[in-house]
């Protein structure tokens, strides 16, 4: 475990402006290649632009921790978007589509994560600022699902694409994204499992205090990086298969059910860990959640698989040929 990854030095006040210069002069550049493409094409290289001028800046003043959560984080989500992409440029969609939606589909995503976790985990925080520090972990992955909905659901009415078919686009890559959030885990120390005594057990940073070690336990941040790596070699199969894209959304659907069943698996290892039991029962949160979850999703496929079998059933209607009158020369 290394939850504090690396720590990029101060640069000397001296270097601020001559670094500037050539940001600067390198975003100009960007800019203007990408004139052709439009305002959004252009606005790709400022923004990149003003992210390194912004963290020249804040390195001037002092130097940065990276943390191995926010880390494993970010890269997750660059390659997600990568795959994303090249999803789209395959069912021939515009690949800038992805682009756009992916940076507010982050930060709604994540915001929505640490909600549905600080509200899970109130007894962890003592103050406002302890919940905004998300870079050192903390995030529950099912707050993910009512964030991206909505704004996959603002990116389907603005860019006139059905809803399902947007879903389908992003669906395969999020597991590739997962695998990378729970390496993320791994490194940070949390979302642990319990106590065991198996060869490859490691003791983790208590939740309660992160100064005391946990005996050795299960490391199931390790386990749901190894199943979102085999679910996302899955969903590159599925998304191929004429049986599991027989409508839009299918896609989207099957990512949502293959993740509440890993979820519920893993739940069975860290359940009194780092997973409370719900109201006494055999059952932690997040296992009733995979639950409902579950037969929520069976029910909507249920639903738009037999939407999709009688619009195909339905007969064509077509008119009879009419053929037009010919005048007779005079």
């Amino acid at each position: 475990m290394r939850p504090e990854l690396a720590v990029i030095p101060q640069i000397s006040p001296s270097l601020l402006l001559p670094l500037l210069g050539v940001v600067f002069v390198l975003t100009l550049i960007g800019a203007a290649t990408q004139l052709r493409g439009g305002w959004e094409a252009v606005s790709a290289p400022l923004i990149f632009g003003g992210a390194a001028a912004g963290l020249l800046f804040m390195l001037s003043r002092t130097s940065i921790t990276v943390h191995s959560y926010g880390f494993f984080l970010i890269l997750g989500f660059g390659i997600a978007t990568w795959n994303a992409c090249l999803e789209a440029k395959r069912r021939g969609y515009d690949p800038n589509i992805i682009l756009d939606l992916m940076l507010p589909l982050l930060l709604v995503s994540v915001a929505c994560c640490r909600i549905v976790f600080v509200l899970l985990n109130r007894s962890l925080f003592h103050s406002p600022g302890e919940v905004l520090q998300v870079w050192k972990g903390g995030l529950s992955f099912h707050g993910v699902f009512p964030g991206s909905l909505a704004v996959i659901g603002y990116f389907s009415l603005t860019r006139k694409i059905r809803f399902g078919v947007l879903a389908d686009l992003l669906a395969p890559s999020v597991f590739l994204g997962y695998f990378f959030g729970r390496l993320g885990c791994f490194f940070n120390g949390c979302c642990y499992g319990y106590a065991c005594d198996l060869p490859w057990a490691v003791s983790f940073p208590s939740e309660e205090n992160r100064h005391i070690f946990t005996p050795p336990s299960h490391p199931t941040q390790l386990y749901s990086a190894i199943l979102g790596l085999v679910l996302f070699w899955v969903m590159q199969r599925a998304k191929v298969n004429p049986k599991l894209t027989r409508f839009p959304g299918q896609l989207a659907l099957l990512f949502m059910g293959l993740y509440a069943v890993e979820r519920f698996f893993i739940e069975h290892f860290r359940a009194g860990a780092t997973a409370r039991y719900l109201f006494g029962s055999p059952f932690t949160e997040a296992q009733f959640v995979s639950i409902f979850g579950l037969i929520a999703i069976a029910l909507i496929w249920h639903f738009l698989d037999r939407r999709e079998t009688k619009m195909r059933q339905r007969p064509i209607i077509s008119l009879p040929n009419e053929t037009p009158e010919i005048e007779a020369p005079v």
